[in-house]
């Protein structure tokens, strides 16, 4: 059997470096109510005042942030404060979801990475939903280590549950951001311990 530190791809895939890493972290580009897949664009952008408000709210917005390296589609982060819950969104050049990361709230100044979600198309069409996907990668952490790992091949018509104890989790904590200091949730690579991160960032 794979190990937990090849399963659990791709939160230990990487061994970047802390200062590599912080290269990786961007402003954030823009604001938007919902992203449309199917054009790879915003849905309904919005001013930094309206995502502003909504932060204060703790309604529904997504930070964009520019592409992560060797990619041409956004990196979305999006707070929903009201549920204690940011999900990070990573976008293939086609414009479809491929991997979302999920924070939830543990207090008031501290999220925990408790679930990554993984999916798989097949081809390169452009604009491809959730549905379309073939493979879904479902894998959900807990803070002692212990995570359930759920594949579902739709194609083989074959489900897959896999679980793990004593996997490390260390580098799953991240502080509560403020408004548009979005650098260090939004790193793809998790292998290092949190970035600082300010406004803009």
């Amino acid at each position: 059997m794979e190990s937990p530190a090849m399963a659990l791809s791709p939160l230990f895939v990487s061994s970047t470096s802390k200062a590599s890493i912080a290269m990786h972290a961007s402003k954030v580009t823009g604001y938007t109510f919902r992203w449309d897949h199917r054009r790879n664009e915003p849905g309904t952008p919005l001013s930094e005042e309206e995502a502003r408000a909504k932060d204060a709210a703790g309604e529904e917005y997504s930070a964009i942030l520019p592409p992560r390296p060797g990619t041409r589609s956004a990196v979305l982060v999006t707070p929903v404060w009201r549920t204690g819950v940011v999900v990070v969104t990573f976008i293939d050049d086609f414009g479809r979801r491929v991997v979302e990361y999920v924070f939830t709230g543990k207090d008031d100044h501290r999220l925990f990475l408790s679930g990554v979600r993984v999916w798989t198309y097949p081809n390169d069409q452009p604009g491809l939903l959730l549905s379309d996907a073939v493979v879904r990668e479902n894998i959900r952490y807990r803070e002692d280590g212990h995570v359930r790992r759920v594949i579902t091949d739709k194609a083989e018509r074959h489900r897959e549950t896999v679980e793990y104890t004593g996997v490390p989790v260390d580098t799953h904590w991240e502080s509560v951001p403020a408004f548009g200091a979005y650098g260090s949730i939004g790193r793809f690579e998790r292998g290092a311990p949190p970035l600082e991160s300010h406004p803009g960032d």
